[in-house]
């Protein structure tokens, strides 16, 4: 009998200790605060920005705080933990992940807003015409540029290396509209809602649009980024983050111009509220954690195939580690 009483004592606190760490884990779940990144403005995150202005995040439950994200410092800080999770565009991600970016795609965002622009007199038709002609981009890893040397590989043009048919230098984003004006350059590449600010009131043409193009305008170009060790250590977290930005998207697309008006008041995007509106109805804002899948095969492949991906990168193995479908997220909400 003592012997039972013995087991049974020990199966009580075995159910205890593991009670209390259930507990434990769940408190320590409950008490994570996920830090989520914002630039200071722009259009390709007004669905986190929605999920903060109409409350979806505490809606969901999940304990949170603002990063402020400056240009250029995204990597850097969803590296070091500085971030848990952000949104920004799937093909500048594809070589620092190959790098060892520490971070998951969980989430497809919207289609749209890469663009490159040309002077609205520019003899320059089709993007077939860009070749043997120079593009201004911010830099060699700016998402326009990557997205350029993407499309015109498309077409048959050699994008980099010697003899390569189509030059690319590099400036600021605010001065590339000023080289164009100047014919420095024959064509630049922008996002929205620079870009449709430049069209508007410059007179630019876009000559590669991917919110149009074929080939392009169904694949999504924005994603949600959260970090390996937080999806991995605080996935209940995660998923009221991801649940939380669904609704939010989910709002964009079906209140695009109340969007704009909350972004202008709030003075979180540039330009005037119509416009932005404008382009919100042209890009697809129906989140989708599915849809990752495809957009980051297809810019991974790409960047291999035209040398800006190593050639040893084992793209499938690539995908198959970044990609992610985190429990208790719904693959769309549409």
């Amino acid at each position: 009998m003592k012997r039972v009483l013995g087991v049974v004592a020990g199966l009580a606190v075995l159910f205890a200790v593991s009670s209390c760490s259930k507990k434990d884990a769940a408190k320590g779940e409950d008490d994570y605060v996920f830090k989520i990144g914002l630039p200071l403005s722009g259009l390709c995150d007004a669905p986190e920005r929605i999920a903060l202005e109409k409350g979806y995040y505490d809606e969901e439950g999940l304990k949170w705080e603002i990063v402020q994200v400056g240009d250029g410092e995204a990597m850097n800080l969803l590296t070091n933990g500085s971030v848990d999770g952000l949104a920004t565009l799937m093909i500048s991600l594809i070589q620092p992940l190959a790098n060892g970016l520490p971070v998951q795609i969980p989430l497809a965002v919207h289609t749209g807003c890469i663009k490159t622009l040309v002077p609205g007199d520019s003899p320059i038709q089709t993007a077939a015409d860009l070749k043997g002609k120079t593009i201004g981009g911010a830099s060699p890893a700016a998402t326009t540029v990557l997205f350029a040397k993407r499309y015109l590989a498309g077409l048959g043009l050699k994008v980099d290396g010697e003899n390569a048919d189509v030059d690319f230098i590099y400036q600021s984003a605010a001065e590339l509209p000023l080289l164009l004006e100047r014919g420095v350059v024959d064509a630049i590449g922008l996002t929205d809602p620079a870009a449709q600010i430049a069209q508007d009131t410059r007179g630019f043409r876009a000559i590669i649009d991917n919110a149009t193009s074929e080939g392009y305008k169904d694949e999504f170009c924005c994603v949600v980024t959260v970090r390996t060790d937080t999806v991995k250590n605080h996935p209940e977290a995660t998923a009221k983050f991801l649940r939380a930005v669904q609704k939010g998207a989910k709002f964009v697309y079906e209140n695009p111009d109340e969007t704009a008006q909350i972004l202008f008041e709030t003075k979180r995007a540039a330009g005037d509220p119509l416009v932005n509106a404008r382009l919100l109805k042209a890009f697809n804002y129906r989140a989708s954690v599915s849809q990752a899948l495809p957009a980051l095969e297809n810019n991974a492949k790409a960047m291999q195939a035209i040398g800006i991906l190593r050639a040893d990168v084992d793209v499938d193995k690539l995908v198959q580690d970044v990609f992610v479908a985190v429990p208790g997220v719904p693959d769309s909400l549409f």
